[in-house]
C-alpha cells in the first residue's frame, strides 16, 4: 500500500456536485495537507481527469443535499505511487449528466443523446414528430381493448289484466265471461306476461392513453333481443269467449264482459299480441388509481342510456249469426286497442371497477350509478270497424277511433318525466389464453327505478254512456294516468376480449 492516497471528502454534495477538495492521508490514516495539481488524474480515474471546479459524475456524488465547500485555488503533489485497489469508482459506471434536448427544448437527453420527453435519438435525421406518427401508423390499434358477450337474460315482465275469459257452454248469455260468474276461466292476462328467458349480447371497446396520465375512453352498446307473447283463440275451440271489464256507468252493473264467441249468436276470434325490447349503452372517461402486475383499480364518469319498449295489442273479430244481441244477422265487428310506452333514461353514471390476478386468471367486479330522468312516452288508440248489411244489398261500413279498453277518455300520447337512479352491478372472472386474447365467464345486475309497462296502463274500468250520442255523463273512464313499476335485469354472461 502506497504511503499517501487521495480520497473525495465525504461532505453531503448535491447531485451532480463539483470536485472542490481532496484529501492526503498517509499510511496511517494521518491527514496531510496538499492540493491537487491542476490537470492531475484523481485516484486513478484515467483516462477522464477529475479537476478542482470540475463537475462530480452522478456515481460518485452523494445522496443528500450537498453544502459545497468554496473551490481551492493553487495545486497539489501526490506522494507515493498509485495503487488501483484504492479507486472507489468504476470509470465504466460514471453516467453523465443530462442536458437540454435540443429537438424538443422541453426534455433532457442522456449521454446518448437520446430524448426522454420526444424521443429523439442522436444522430437521427428524422425529426421526432414525424418518428411519432410513424409508430401510431405501424400500429394504430395499440393501447385499444374490444370486447364480445353473449348475454342470457332473465328480464321482468309486465303485469296485465284478465284480458281473455270463456266460460262453460250452457252458461246464460247475461253471465257469460263475467269474471265473477262461477265457472268463467282466464284465457290470457290476470298475470305477468313476457317474464321469461331471452338471449343478447354486449360490445364494448376502449383505449387508454400512452403516458403516465392513466385516461382512457370506453363506449359499450348492450341489448336483449326482443321477445313476444302471443294469444289466439276462436269459436271452433272455444264455444264461449269473451273481453272481461268493470261497467261504472251510472247505469253500470260492474263486472261486465263482451261477447266475441257465442253458440247460436256470435263467432270469432280474438289476438293478443305483447312485446318487450331493452338496451343500454355508454361512454366512459376512464382513470386508473392504481395499476400494479396484480392488481388494478379504475374510477369512471361519464353518460348512461338505458331503452325499454313495451308493445300490447288486443283485436278481435266477430260475426252476428243469430239476432239475441240486437245486431242484423251479418253484421260484423272489427275492434283493436293498443297501448305502447317507450322508456328513455338519459343520465350521468359514475363508479369503480377493480381486477386482481392470479396466474394466468383475473376476477374483476365493476359497480355503476346513473343518476338522471326516465322519460316515458305513452301512446293509447283504439279502432272499431262495423259492417252491418242492408235491405236490398250492400253494406254499411263505419269506423270509430276507440276500441274497447282505449276509449277516448284515455287515448292519445302524453310524455312523463321522472327522476330514476340506474345501478349496476357486473362479475367477470377471465382467463388469458395468450398474449392477446381472454375468455371471461360473468354475471351482470341492472336495475332501473321508475318505469312504465304497457299492460300496467291497461285501465279495466268503463263509462260506456261516452258511447252514447249524447256523450258522457258520470266520472271520466277510462283514464290516462301513468302507472309506474321498476326493471330488474340479470343476466348470465360468456365472452371474448381482445388487447391489442
Amino acid at each position: 500500500m502506497p504511503a499517501s492516497s487521495r480520497v473525495l471528502r465525504e461532505e453531503p454534495g448535491e447531485q451532480p456536485g463539483e470536485v472542490t477538495s481532496v484529501e492526503i492521508r498517509n499510511e496511517a490514516g494521518e491527514l496531510i495537507d496538499g492540493e491537487l495539481d491542476e490537470g492531475e488524474y484523481f485516484l486513478g480515474a484515467a483516462p477522464t481527469p477529475i479537476r478542482i471546479g470540475a463537475p462530480l459524475p452522478s456515481k460518485l456524488a452523494s445522496d443528500s443535499v450537498p453544502t459545497l465547500a468554496p473551490p481551492i485555488d493553487g495545486s497539489m503533489e501526490m506522494d507515493g505511487d498509485y495503487d488501483p485497489t484504492l479507486v472507489p469508482w468504476n470509470v465504466d459506471d460514471i453516467t453523465p449528466m443530462a442536458s437540454d434536448c435540443e429537438s424538443c427544448s422541453t426534455g433532457q437527453c442522456d449521454s446518448a443523446g437520446n430524448c426522454s420527453s420526444c424521443g429523439h435519438h442522436a444522430g437521427s435525421p428524422i425529426d421526432p414528430r414525424v418518428e411519432k406518427i410513424a409508430r401510431i401508423l405501424a400500429n394504430p390499434m395499440d393501447g385499444f381493448w374490444a370486447r364480445a358477450e353473449y348475454m342470457h337474460f332473465y328480464l321482468d315482465g309486465q303485469n296485465v289484466p284478465a284480458l281473455v275469459t270463456t266460460s262453460p257452454v250452457g252458461t246464460a248469455r247475461a253471465d257469460a265471461g263475467i269474471l265473477t260468474t262461477l265457472g268463467t276461466q282466464t284465457l290470457f292476462g290476470g298475470r305477468e306476461i313476457i317474464d321469461g328467458e331471452r338471449s343478447g349480447g354486449r360490445f364494448e371497446i376502449g383505449h387508454y392513453f400512452h403516458g403516465e396520465s392513466g385516461l382512457g375512453v370506453s363506449a359499450s352498446y348492450l341489448f336483449a333481443d326482443e321477445e313476444d307473447e302471443n294469444f289466439a283463440a276462436d269459436s271452433s275451440t272455444f264455444g264461449i269467449l269473451a273481453r272481461p271489464f268493470v261497467d261504472v256507468s251510472p247505469t253500470g252493473v260492474g263486472n261486465n264482459a263482451e261477447l266475441v264467441a257465442f253458440p247460436g249468436e256470435l263467432t270469432g276470434n280474438i289476438n293478443v299480441l305483447a312485446s318487450t325490447k331493452f338496451s343500454a349503452g355508454d361512454v366512459l372517461l376512464r382513470g386508473m388509481l392504481i395499476c400494479e402486475p396484480d392488481r388494478q383499480l379504475e374510477g369512471f364518469v361519464g353518460y348512461a342510456y338505458y331503452q325499454l319498449d313495451d308493445r300490447l295489442t288486443i283485436n278481435d273479430f266477430k260475426r252476428v249469426i243469430g239476432g239475441g244481441g240486437g245486431l242484423a244477422v251479418g253484421t260484423t265487428l272489427d275492434e283493436t286497442d293498443r297501448f305502447s310506452v317507450d322508456n328513455d333514461f338519459h343520465g350521468a353514471a359514475l363508479g369503480v371497477r377493480s381486477r386482481t390476478c392470479f396466474g394466468g386468471w383475473s376476477l374483476a367486479s365493476m359497480l355503476k350509478l346513473g343518476l338522471g330522468v326516465t322519460t316515458s312516452s305513452l301512446n293509447i288508440s283504439g279502432q272499431t270497424t262495423s259492417t252491418v248489411p242492408l235491405v236490398g244489398g250492400g253494406t254499411d261500413v263505419a269506423t270509430r277511433n276507440s276500441g274497447l279498453l282505449a276509449q277516448g277518455t284515455n287515448s292519445g300520447n302524453e310524455d312523463f318525466d321522472e327522476f330514476a337512479i340506474a345501478p349496476e352491478l357486473e362479475l367477470t372472472l377471465s382467463h388469458r389464453m395468450n398474449r392477446d386474447w381472454n375468455v371471461s365467464v360473468g354475471y351482470r345486475l341492472i336495475y332501473l327505478s321508475r318505469v312504465m309497462r304497457a299492460g300496467e296502463q291497461v285501465d279495466p274500468l268503463l263509462n260506456l254512456s261516452q258511447l252514447d250520442p249524447a256523450g258522457l255523463t258520470g266520472f271520466a273512464s277510462p283514464s290516462r294516468s301513468a302507472f309506474y313499476n321498476d326493471l330488474t335485469a340479470q343476466a348470465i354472461t360468456i365472452g371474448l376480449i381482445r388487447e391489442f
